[in-house]
């Protein structure tokens, strides 16, 4: 995907503003993912232990990569949706519409710039502990 990504950084530089001259990758996350918080934000941290690996793993991949193509127009960002009132997320218990995070993210990703490069964050671009 790197060099398709390069490609449209390429395609779009010099062309002003963040997201008419960076190519943006947004990876879902979860702030169940935070190494930091692990046991004391989310205190049933036996529950479901490979969701919360996988996310940390998430996080560090593409800080790493945020690192590797900081230089080349690529915008990398980590994002948590929000605890969704989905199959997964709970209906019952959890907070937010899908609707409601969607249109969030959306107005986030429209204020993104460099200073967001390789940040984990949630829905509303608020910087969040790895």
């Amino acid at each position: 995907m790197l060099p398709s990504l390069e490609r449209a950084a390429e395609l779009h530089a010099g062309t002003g503003g963040m997201s008419a001259s960076w190519a943006t990758v947004l990876n879902m996350t979860s702030m169940a993912g935070s190494i930091t918080n692990a046991g004391f934000v989310f205190t049933e941290d036996l529950a479901v232990p490979s969701y919360k690996i996988g996310k940390a793993a998430l996080n560090m991949a593409m800080r790493v990569a945020a690192a590797k193509v900081k230089d080349k127009g690529i915008l990398i960002v980590m994002m948590c949706p929000g605890w969704l009132k989905t199959d997964m997320g709970g209906r019952e218990r959890a907070v937010l519409e899908p609707e409601e995070s969607i249109a969030d993210m959306l107005k986030t990703l429209s204020t993104l710039n460099e200073s967001h490069h390789g940040i984990y964050m949630d829905r509303l671009g608020t910087p969040y502990p790895f």
